[in-house]
């Protein structure tokens, strides 16, 4: 007779937590969308889809709560359908999840129902094959912005994927393409001297992406809300599998003082008015431009100003002496970094464009503030 005939009392097992209804409702909607490439032989579309319902619940700030509270409980959902859908979901997921540990969870669950006899999409194995082969770039002569195409190769079809990024705003675009050839050309054409142009070695390109994915998501970990227009949100996947294909990034330069004799030689030149300023900017550029921090570019003045203009509301002779010692010291310094008398030029025209905007918004806040009998 077995202990339990005996009398003995099962022990009541407790049952998995089910998904709530909003949960369910999302888990079904990457199912139905799964079904649809469960047999395709579009592997790109296929990351597409795993991308986007990966961004769907990626947090930033906290992937450990993504991966407990809504990962793990869609793979066990996958799973639980035993289906073509649920199966094809799992395999992109152990592929291309950012996080180990559920890429780990959806391989677990993947072969198990490998082992009842499910069969595995065609492209299953083609997710973790790309080869990046070269990377192409168009930046300004500043290195504010970059225009990268990284020409890829799988299972013996090419493809492009596209970053643009900006040094201080992080990733704005990140596509895949089947139209790189026809980038590959438009950038060929698209001469200019305040550009630069031509191939570039994939450990750079990759540190270039890398610190620009690293904004994004510093931005992103701040706010108490996702940001809903952040390209990485949907690109993470599909950018990471090819960052992994690459060569390792290239280290980024050691944060380093400015060169104080620089600073000293530039005010001997020009005189003391507008210091005070002078060693803020050179201050921030310490801050975000560790490698260079006396670089100069109309990003860098854009930023630095912006923060400056807004924070500390300098009165009209504080805002004359900010104006010319920012319009100097970018005349002065660009020149001894290098920049062409026609980067030069562009480089002074937007200082002198960030200071017209900002003279015309504070007078438009002023005239708001008359009664409109007086405005004019």
């Amino acid at each position: 007779m077995s202990p339990v005939s005996r009398g003995r009392k099962k022990k009541n097992k407790k049952k998995p937590a089910t998904p709530d209804a909003g949960l369910r409702a999302g888990f079904e909607d990457a199912l139905e969308a799964f079904e649809e490439v469960a047999d395709s032989d579009d592997v790109l579309d296929v990351e597409l889809l795993t991308s986007e319902v990966l961004g769907s619940f990626w947090l930033v700030g906290d992937p450990h709560a993504a991966t407990h509270e809504i990962g793990f409980p869609l793979v066990s959902y996958a799973a639980a359908k035993q289906n073509a859908a649920g199966f094809a979901l799992l395999c992109a997921l152990q592929a291309l999840s950012p996080g180990d540990e559920l890429r780990e969870r959806a391989r677990a669950a993947a072969a198990r129902l490998a082992a009842l006899g499910m069969r595995e999409p065609a492209w299953a194995a083609a997710l973790g094959e790309v080869v990046v082969e070269e990377c192409h770039h168009q930046t300004d002569v500043y290195g504010d912005q970059s225009f990268l195409l990284f020409l890829c190769e799988r299972g013996g079809r090419r493809h492009g994927l596209v970053v643009e990024t900006d040094r201080y705003a992080g990733v704005l675009e990140a596509y895949l393409t089947t139209e790189h050839e026809e980038i590959l050309a438009e950038l060929a054409q698209n001469r200019h001297e305040l550009l630069v142009t031509g191939p570039l070695a994939l450990p750079k390109a990759r540190r270039i992406v890398e610190d620009a994915m690293a904004v994004n998501d510093q931005v992103a970990a701040q706010l108490l809300e996702p940001v809903a227009d952040d390209p990485v949100t949907d690109a993470r996947a599909h950018l990471l599998a090819r960052l992994l294909a690459m060569p390792p990034a290239e280290p980024r330069p050691e944060p380093r003082p400015h060169d104080e004799d620089v600073v000293r030689r530039f005010l001997d030149e020009h005189g003391s008015s507008g210091a005070g300023y002078l060693r803020e900017l050179v201050e921030f550029g310490e801050d975000v431009d560790e490698g260079e921090p006396l670089r100069v570019s109309p990003g860098k003045f854009e930023f630095f100003l912006d923060d400056l203009l807004h924070a500390q509301d300098p009165d009209d002779d504080a805002l004359e002496s900010l104006r010319d010692v920012s319009l100097a010291w970018a005349g002065w310094q660009g020149r001894r970094q290098g920049l062409s008398d026609a980067a030069v030029e562009h480089l002074l025209a937007e200082v002198e464009e960030i200071f017209d905007d900002f003279f015309a918004h504070d007078e438009e806040e002023a005239a708001g503030e008359l009664p409109v009998a007086l405005r004019r």
